[in-house]
Parts: C-alpha cells; sequence; structure tokens
C-alpha cells in the first residue's frame, strides 16, 4: 500500500516537472493554431453554461445535473463541430471565439433577466425592447462578481496576442479523419442515443414553464425551441377558432362550478356601490404583519386587511410584470409572455371589467403613475370604454418622482381628488382602477423628500442589500396607502365604496439568501416548493360595504378578480377563466402550468407538500384525492389553453356580442323561472290558508 502510495506521488511529481518544462507560450501557441482548439472552446462554454446554471435554474436541485451536464456538452458538440471544417487555422480560431462571444452575451442577458424577472427571456419579448429603461435601472442591482466569468477570458486572449506572447500561425491542415470522427459522434448522439431529440421533446413538454424547459432541455435547447415557436407563433395555439374553443370553455365552466358552488348570499351585496380597485407594485404577501427589529413592515395594510377581507392565498397569474397583472384583473385571462398581451395584442376585443361597469351605469376612471406610452397603455386604455384616464402628463403635481414613477403619495392625494369629483359630477356610482409603483424593482425610492420620515423601519443590517431595499419601498408603499385611506375616510367616501388591493407580482427573488434567512428558513435545507409558492403569492384583500372581517384561505387567482367584482355588483360577466374568490375552494394556477391547492403545489414535474417541501407520492393518497390533484393538473393546461388562443387569435372579436345576448338571455329564462316558481308558491299558500 505505502510502495503503491509513494509510485504514486513519483508520477505526480515527474509530471509537475515535466509540466514546468514546457514552453507555455509555444503550447498555448499549438492550441490555437491546431485543431485542438474546438476542444479549447468546447471546455470554455461548457465551463460557462455552467456558471450560469449554478445560480439561476438549480440552485440546490443536485439531483439533474449529471442529465443537464451531459445535454448541455451534446448540444456545444453540436455548435463547435463546424470548427473541424475549417482548413485555415486562423478561420478557425475567428470562428470559436465569435462562437464563444455570442454563447457569453447570450448566458449573460440570459442571467440578468432572470435576475430581474425570475425567469427565462423569449425572442417574444423582443418587441418590448421600447421599455428598456424600467430594465436598464435595475441592472445595477442584478449584477454580480461571479458574472465576471463569461468574459474574462477574452481580455486574457486579446492580452495575450496583442502582447505577442501568443500568437495564431499559419496553418493549413485538411484531414478527413477528425471531420469523420466528428461527424461520428454527432450521429450517434443524434439518432441512436436520441440526447437531443429528447431535449428538445423535453423542452415542447413543459411549453408553459420555461425554468422546467431549460432544466430538462438545457439553456440551449430551450433557446432552439423558442425561436422555432416565435415563427410559428400565430398557429401555436389550441383553438384555431371560437366555435372550438367556446364548446370547450364552456365544458371547463361547467366543471368549475361543479367544484365550486356559488354562494349566492354574496350575490349583489355591492350592487350600485363605489368601487376602487388598487394594484401595489411588487408587494408579496410574506411582509403582511411581518416585523423587522420590532416594528411591523405594513402596519397600514395590515390594519386594513384586520378590519375588512383579508384574502390569504391569492397568487399571481403569471411570474412577470405588472402589465400582465393588470390584464388578468381587467380580462380574467392569463398573460402570455412579459406583457406581450399589452404590446402586441392591444387591439384584441376581450371581455373587459370597464365594459362590464359601464353596462351597469358606472363611470369608469383609470390612472397611473407612469407616462402613457409606457407598456403601450395608451393604446390599450383607448380599446377599454374609460371615461377618465391620468397619466404622469395629466397630473398636476409631479413635483415627487421616482425615476419616471409619480410617488405613491402623490398619486393618492390626486386620485382622491378626482374620485371625489367623479362623484359629485356624475349621477351613477364610479370604478377607479389605480395602479401604484413606488415599490419598483431596484427598491431604491430615488426621489422620495424626506425618505426616512416616511420609511419608519430600520433594516439593521439589510441596508443596502436587496432584500433591505425592498422592506424599505413595501414600508414607504404601506406609509402612502395609510394617507389614501385617511383621504378617503376624511372626504366620506371610504364607508360606501367597495375597495380591493393587491400586489400585482413577486418582488424579491425567491432565492436570494437573505429573504430565505429572513423567512426563517435554513438556507442549506430551505423548502423549495414553499419557496416557489412565496414566489407568487401576493398581498391582497377588500372591504366589501355590509361584510364584517372574514379571512379567505382557499388558493385564488388574479383571473379571480373579474368575476367577483361582477358577483357582488351584479355585473353580466359573460366570459371569464376564473370564478369569484367567494366561491373558489378547489386550486390556482399560474401561466405556466404551476398549480396550488391549500396543502400541495405542483411545479410541472411533481407535487409537493407545502408543510414541509417533501415530494408527494400520490399512491400515498386515497383515490379520491389522487384524482383530484391529476384533473388540477390537467385542468389548469386545459383553462391556460383557452386563455392563450382567445388572447392570440382575438377569437372574441366578432362574437363577444352574441355571447352578451345569450347571457342575457339566459338570464332573463333563470328571471322567468323563478317568478314563476314564485307565482306557483304563492298560490299553493294561498289555497293552503
Amino acid at each position: 500500500m505505502k510502495l503503491g502510495i509513494r509510485r504514486m506521488k513519483n508520477s505526480v511529481r515527474n509530471a509537475w516537472e515535466k509540466w514546468k518544462e514546457i514552453d507555455k507560450k509555444e503550447l498555448m501557441t499549438n492550441i490555437f493554431s491546431s485543431r485542438y482548439f474546438v476542444l479549447f472552446i468546447f471546455v470554455v462554454i461548457l465551463l460557462k453554461t455552467m456558471v450560469f446554471s449554478l445560480d439561476t435554474v438549480f440552485y440546490k436541485n443536485g439531483g439533474i445535473w449529471p442529465w443537464y451536464i451531459r445535454q448541455t456538452a451534446n448540444f456545444i458538440i453540436i455548435m463547435v463541430a463546424p470548427m473541424l471544417l475549417f482548413r485555415r487555422s486562423r478561420w478557425r480560431f475567428a470562428y470559436g471565439m465569435i462562437l464563444n462571444l455570442l454563447v457569453s452575451i447570450l448566458l449573460f442577458a440570459d442571467e440578468l433577466y432572470y435576475e430581474y424577472a425570475s425567469n427565462i427571456i423569449s425572442v417574444m419579448q423582443a418587441g418590448n425592447i421600447q421599455y428598456k429603461d424600467e430594465i436598464m435601472a435595475a441592472i445595477p442591482s442584478l449584477l454580480k462578481f461571479r458574472q465576471i466569468w463569461y468574459f474574462i477570458d477574452f481580455p486574457i486572449i486579446i492580452g495575450l496576442l496583442v502582447s505577442k506572447k501568443v500568437k495564431v500561425n499559419k496553418v493549413k491542415n485538411f484531414k478527413l479523419k477528425p471531420i469523420l470522427i466528428m461527424s461520428g459522434v454527432i450521429v450517434i448522439l443524434c439518432s441512436y442515443y436520441r440526447f437531443i431529440p429528447e431535449s428538445l421533446e423535453l423542452v415542447t413538454g413543459f411549453i408553459y414553464n420555461k425554468k422546467n424547459s431549460v432544466r430538462y432541455g438545457t439553456i440551449y435547447g430551450f433557446h432552439y425551441v423558442d425561436v422555432k415557436n416565435a415563427i410559428t407563433h400565430n398557429d401555436n395555439v389550441k383553438y384555431e377558432t371560437f366555435d372550438s374553443m367556446i364548446k370547450e370553455y364552456n365544458k371547463f365552466k361547467e366543471k368549475q362550478r361543479e367544484e365550486n358552488p356559488e354562494k349566492i348570499e354574496y350575490n349583489g351585496i355591492a350592487e350600485g356601490k363605489n368601487v376602487i380597485i388598487l394594484q401595489l407594485e411588487s408587494v408579496q404577501d410574506f411582509v403582511t404583519n411581518a416585523t423587522i427589529n420590532g416594528k411591523y413592515i405594513t402596519p397600514n395594510l395590515n390594519q386594513f386587511l384586520a378590519e375588512n377581507i383579508r384574502v390569504d392565498n391569492m397568487h399571481a397569474t403569471s411570474y412577470t410584470t405588472t402589465a400582465d397583472s393588470e390584464h388578468s384583473v381587467i380580462t380574467s385571462l392569463y398573460p402570455l409572455e412579459n406583457g406581450e398581451a399589452f404590446a402586441k395584442y392591444y387591439g384584441n376585443t376581450y371581455d373587459n371589467l370597464f365594459q362590464l361597469f359601464k353596462d351597469k351605469g358606472y363611470y369608469t376612471m383609470y390612472a397611473h403613475g407612469n407616462y402613457s406610452y409606457f407598456w403601450n397603455r395608451a393604446n390599450v386604455t383607448a380599446k377599454l370604454p374609460i371615461d377618465k384616464k391620468t397619466f404622469l402628463e395629466d397630473f398636476d403635481d409631479t413635483s415627487e418622482l421616482i425615476r419616471t414613477y409619480l410617488s405613491d403619495e402623490l398619486l393618492y392625494k390626486q386620485t382622491v381628488e378626482l374620485f371625489e369629483k367623479a362623484i359629485e359630477e356624475n349621477d351613477g356610482p364610479v370604478v377607479y382602477d389605480i395602479v401604484a409603483a413606488s415599490s419598483h424593482k431596484p427598491f431604491e425610492l430615488a426621489g422620495i423628500k424626506d425618505k426616512y420620515k416616511k420609511v419608519n423601519i430600520d433594516v439593521g443590517d439589510l441596508a443596502g442589500t436587496e432584500l433591505g431595499n425592498y422592506l424599505e419601498a413595501v414600508n414607504y408603499a404601506d406609509y402612502a396607502f395609510g394617507i389614501f385611506i385617511d383621504l378617503l375616510k376624511e372626504k366620506g367616501l371610504y364607508e360606501d365604496t367597495v375597495i380591493i388591493v393587491f400586489g400585482d407580482h413577486y418582488g424579491m427573488q425567491m432565492y436570494d439568501e437573505n429573504l430565505i434567512e429572513f423567512l426563517g428558513y435554513n438556507k442549506n435545507d430551505y423548502n423549495d416548493a414553499r419557496m416557489q409558492f412565496e414566489f407568487t403569492n401576493v398581498l391582497a384583500g377588500m372591504r366589501v360595504p355590509g361584510l364584517k372581517n372574514m379571512v379567505l384561505t382557499e388558493p385564488i387567482s388574479k383571473s379571480d378578480i373579474k368575476p367577483t367584482l361582477a358577483q357582488i355588483c351584479s355585473l353580466e360577466d359573460t366570459f371569464s377563466i376564473g370564478i369569484s374568490m367567494f366561491d373558489r375552494s378547489s386550486y390556482a394556477a399560474v401561466n405556466n402550468g404551476k398549480v396550488i391547492t391549500d396543502k400541495y403545489f405542483y411545479d410541472g414535474t411533481g407535487w409537493f407538500k407545502l408543510s414541509d417541501g417533501s415530494k408527494l407520492d400520490l399512491n400515498s393518497l386515497s383515490e379520491t384525492e389522487k384524482e383530484k390533484l391529476q384533473s388540477y393538473q390537467k385542468e389548469a393546461i386545459y383553462e391556460i389553453d383557452i386563455s392563450n388562443s382567445v388572447v392570440i387569435k382575438n377569437l372574441l372579436q366578432k362574437h363577444l356580442t352574441k355571447l352578451r345576448e345569450a347571457n342575457q338571455e339566459e338570464i332573463a329564462e333563470e328571471e322567468s323561472t323563478i317568478e314563476q316558481e314564485e307565482i306557483i308558491e304563492n298560490e299553493i299558500n294561498v289555497a293552503e290558508d
């Protein structure tokens, strides 16, 4: 044994001595000038891809690594293989460096966007380049030192070449053998083992879940399929025609009603009341009733929720933008890619919330504290029956801005005045949709006057971190919300007004180590399912005049807001994917196919327990519960397919009027039946008397 160890040490020592004797400059020159440069580029790109993957798609999920590395290597082989066809060494070197640069830029952009939106960027989002200012402003907070590895090889190689310590010799070599070997490897990988086709199939299988598309199909497989889907985007829908869609929609709604029986006691309880719909930027549910250094982060929101209706389990319908949240609230449909419904499909016809209120005789209003061109809101709102629109350029007082956003405090002070004026000048009730934005990423509150008179929490050691900035931004949003409620009360507008308030989407990256610790998880052994649950779980609550305070714990979707308001205000809702949150009892879904129930979470690969994050064995459940969970998976994709078909194909454009007429006839028939039943009952009572 000792002899073996001694021999091994001697071998290592001899190898090290030989390595020291080698001329490193000559070695690098030989590599850069020969076909070994193919192997060099392969290793460099593979290492960079692993750097990308470590802190984005996987984090603690280590079980997938062997598969991912193997599949990634296969894609990189395909990319570097053409280098073997270059006869001239300098052309081969140029191809390799250009490929290396393009891959580096791609991975860097992917990581930045992942840090910004917790999702993988799609080519479909190229049309949103006009909103680059928002993303650019957030970039400083997204940069990490480790990202230098994407580009560190370029200054080193360029420096070596410029200093002439290493050079690329002019060499002509065209050998058939390496080409045949590489071709054989590619054929084996693609046809015999089917690794590449299998990856692409997995990407396609997770069409609504981009993170799993990357996890199981690699980042390169995802981008390949993504580009392919972008080319055929308008054909990538389940239902091409209105007739095929509406047939399935009616089946879906019937099943939805069976699973979620209507609670008729809430029907019309707020009919004729004024309504305020308030969307808060990036406010997640975990801040509710949470403290830091002895102070509540959201004291005003806590009080509002305690006095009214707390929605304990509301989930955003996507992982992306404020515009996506607005789309779901207004239409009760799922959003597509990042803001795409607003950016590309703004001209569509939907059974929208404003039209429902307009038909009921409401004066309709909308306000957003940014310019009307931002996220195409001028064009979007132009298609909606809104009587009064107010954007940044329309407000009288714009003296306090956070970048290009009006501060929440100034937004609320002016919208309350506009709300009061509208009530005074109109005979009917008023509905006001207000979008606040002060707590927007990067959460720095730059531009707020007397910031620490309005931010009253001490984040301690978190100061300067993303979580610390986020908590301060949310605390300021809460401060402004308190002013909003006080103004409504002072003007006598609070008691008789329905107020629904909710966060639009995530604020913090769910794998931020400070956040994991703040939520009480061990960062080395945290509850992954619970973290993903927290990510879409947004703060939400509602005040309905006449209703006592209560807590709704059922899983609720952002698409349920429109049906809820329709139910309590007696609006005629014709086409909604969601259902009233007073009726909801089964599941909520995200537009990537994830499903949330009261106890379990489905991430696209399996079901997990929210209590401890462990994977759920469906066979351990009763047959009834097992079938329920399996049906929720299918139903989620079912409703997403319907929603996406409606948006992409604009399927309601020609048929919405007919749907509304049919709905009115159905309501009239039901009312007639009820009247007849009442008449018969009265006649029976009279006869008995």
